[in-house]
C-alpha cells in the first residue's frame, strides 16, 4: 500500500476561503527516517498569512512521532502540536478521518494570545 499523508487542510483547520500550497517535501532514510512537508497558507485576497511544518518520523533515539508547526507571516512559531507514533500508526489505530483530528490538536482558543507564546518542541 502506497504511503498517503493526511489532508493537511483539516490538521491546519484551514478556512475555505484560503488556499494551501505545498512548496516542498523532504525525506531521509535509514535509522532516523522520515518525511517533512512545507506548506504556505494564503487568505481570500491570495496574501501569505501562515507557513506550516510538518513532520512523520522516527528520530535518532528510536522514538516515532508525527506533528506540525504553525509560523505567523514574520516566522514566530504561533501554534504546534505533536503525537507520539508515526501517521501509519495513528490511521492503523483508528480510521483515516479520526487520526487527522488526533493530529490536529486541541482547538485554538479563541483567547488573546500570551506574550510568552507556545512551548517548543524538542528537535
Amino acid at each position: 500500500m502506497l504511503f498517503q499523508p493526511p489532508v493537511f487542510e483539516t490538521i491546519f483547520r484551514i478556512p475555505a476561503a484560503h488556499r494551501l500550497m505545498i512548496m516542498g517535501s523532504r525525506s531521509r532514510g535509514g535509522p532516523a527516517d522520515g518525511v517533512c512537508w512545507f506548506h504556505t497558507e494564503h487568505d481570500a485576497a491570495g496574501q501569505p498569512i501562515a507557513r506550516y511544518e510538518t513532520y512523520d518520523e522516527t528520530d535518532v533515539t528510536g522514538q516515532d512521532r508525527c506533528g506540525w508547526r504553525k509560523y505567523d507571516a514574520r516566522g514566530r512559531l504561533v501554534a504546534c502540536h505533536e503525537v507520539a507514533m508515526r501517521w501509519s500508526q495513528l490511521v492503523r489505530m483508528a480510521s483515516r478521518r479520526e487520526a487527522e483530528i488526533a493530529l490536529q490538536g486541541p482547538a485554538p482558543s479563541r483567547t488573546a494570545p500570551t506574550r510568552r507564546g507556545p512551548r517548543h518542541l524538542a528537535a
